[in-house]
């Protein structure tokens, strides 16, 4: 589970996926349309699920074709038993976190309401946690911590990086408010959650349920979900 890291054919390559991975979330806001993003929008969500698609493939292909190496050198591997269990444990403990912050901090206007929510079709809430788990897992865990390790030689920096940059690229929807701060809790336990087991699928799967709790489960039960 924490053999050293593979090396790939090309440092170049390693660096322009590390660009690609952490500096695409970045561009969003800048192609027309997305500046001011909200989820209640359908064009908007559209666009996001098709970019994040573009970014997650042009970085296997990155992988795959120039740093010459296997999916298992960021974390694609079958879940274990302990993988799973570690999931629950982590989500446990995100819930907790959460319903603490949730309880202690002062309500924002940022987000979008319950209503404007179930507005959106199902079947693109359903590709928007799709979407959320499998690419940014990719981008913001998988990739960017296995390779900005390789340059760093620390895991923890690698994931501080990330918890960062995760949490800045959602500026353009949640804006400089709490909801940002919740951002920020989750892209903590998910980081901590691959640096503890390393594996892709479980972060995916957690990631997915987050946002699946968010756009499908919490808006069937009134406004304030975001």
């Amino acid at each position: 589970m924490t053999a050293p890291p593979a090396r790939p054919r090309s440092r170049a390559a390693s660096i322009v996926g590390l660009i690609v991975a952490l500096g695409s979330a970045f561009l969003l806001p800048y192609i027309p349309g997305q500046a001011h993003q909200n989820i209640a929008d359908v064009k908007q969500d559209l666009g996001i699920v098709i970019f994040e698609w573009i970014v997650a493939l042009v970085i296997l292909a990155i992988v795959f074709f120039w740093e010459r190496l296997p999916l298992g050198s960021i974390g694609f591997r079958m879940p274990s038993w302990r993988d799973v269990g570690a999931m629950g444990i982590t989500s446990v403990a995100l819930f907790v976190a959460t319903a603490i912050f949730a309880a202690l901090a002062p309500a924002t206007a940022s987000g979008a309401t319950s209503a404007q929510i179930v507005a959106v079709p199902l079947m693109l809430r359903i590709a928007l946690f799709a979407t959320a788990g499998f690419c940014e897992e990719l981008m913001f865990r998988a990739y960017a911590i296995e390779r900005l390790t390789l340059f760093t030689g620390k895991l923890w920096v690698s994931g501080a990086v990330t918890v960062a940059l995760f949490t800045l690229a959602h500026v353009p929807r949640y804006g400089f408010h709490s909801s940002l701060l919740a951002v920020a809790i989750i892209a903590a336990f998910l980081t901590a959650l691959y640096l503890w087991r390393r594996n892709f699928w479980v972060c995916a799967g957690m990631h997915a349920f987050v946002d699946c709790y968010g756009l499908v489960i919490a808006p069937l039960f009134g406004d304030g979900a975001h």
